[in-house]
């Protein structure tokens, strides 16, 4: 195996998330789908709520997939303007 081929072998955009996110290598990578990986962690938050929360959880679940979607807005708004920054700077356009 060639140097070149070990590295295409470990890029992967899980090492570059964990990287990114947290400045260390993903140590395990999940090779299930991205809806598989949302429908596993909702699942369990839902199975934690209903046990310990059975009389309120509707509320609380609604609440809480509330407080997700304005996160997931939020920062996908920060990360297309900190994209396109990144595209002027690359392309040395100054606004």
């Amino acid at each position: 195996m060639s140097h070149i081929t070990s590295i295409f072998e470990r890029a992967d955009i899980q090492h570059i998330r964990e990287f990114l996110l947290n400045g260390e290598e993903a140590l395990q990578i999940n090779h299930a789908t991205y809806e598989q990986r949302l429908a596993d962690s909702m699942n369990e938050v839902i199975k934690m709520v209903d046990t310990y929360f059975p009389d309120s959880s509707e509320q609380i679940i609604a609440n809480f997939f509330n407080a997700v979607t304005v996160h997931e807005e939020v920062y996908m708004e920060i990360g297309l303007e900190l994209g396109i920054e990144l595209a002027l700077q690359m392309f040395n356009i100054k606004i």
